[in-house]
């Protein structure tokens, strides 16, 4: 089993949690020139990475490249056009979502998109299956979704009035509280 990524903190990270596991190594790289050689990956799953690459598309291309004919691949991805975070500020939790899906990640929308980039890039789509993970609990989900971080940022980028943002996220700690988005996974193979 090989991991790549390019974030020094993570391969850190990452060959610390495998180290005392035989066959996983951990190599540096960009998913756009996988360090692989051609042909030679049976089995591949990029989970939660294509949402904040420059070039989905090509990253896939990438990854048809290195596998061999056979393969199979797990793609999973949001679309954070589907995030709802419920408070009685409706208008508030509308600007929230729209400076997520507009600002705070480049590709919002890739978990839609996925059938169609695999095929794109030379994958038969076997399976597309969509799952809403739902939050209840208001600091799982602060921490998961950064509500707080992103509010802030929200308001800083002027999609929100700070006095209403802030308020905003006071009560959604206060709870009762819900929030989810649909979160996609295409099978495809090669």
């Amino acid at each position: 089993m090989i991991g790549v990524d390019r974030d020094a903190t993570m391969l850190t990270q990452a060959r610390e949690r495998t180290s005392g596991l035989r066959g996983v190594e951990v190599r540096e790289g960009d998913v756009h020139a996988l360090p692989v050689e051609p042909g030679s990956v049976d089995r591949a799953k990029i989970d939660r990475v294509l949402m904040h690459v420059a070039e989905p598309g090509d990253a896939l291309v990438q990854l048809h490249h290195v596998t061999r004919p056979g393969a199979l691949v797990g793609l999973v991805e949001p679309d954070w056009d589907t995030l709802v975070v419920d408070a009685e500020d409706l208008q508030t939790s509308r600007a929230f979502t729209r400076y997520t899906t507009e600002e705070a990640v480049r590709n919002a929308t890739i978990g839609r998109s996925l059938g169609r980039l695999a095929e794109k890039a030379g994958f038969r789509v076997e399976t597309v299956a969509a799952t809403t993970p739902v939050f209840r609990d208001f600091a799982e989900a602060d921490q998961t979704l950064g509500l707080g971080r992103n509010m802030q940022l929200a308001i800083n980028a002027g999609y929100v009035a700070q006095d209403r943002g802030r308020r905003w996220f006071a009560d959604l700690a206060e709870g009762p509280f819900y929030a989810s988005f649909t979160l996609i996974t295409v099978i495809c193979s090669r």
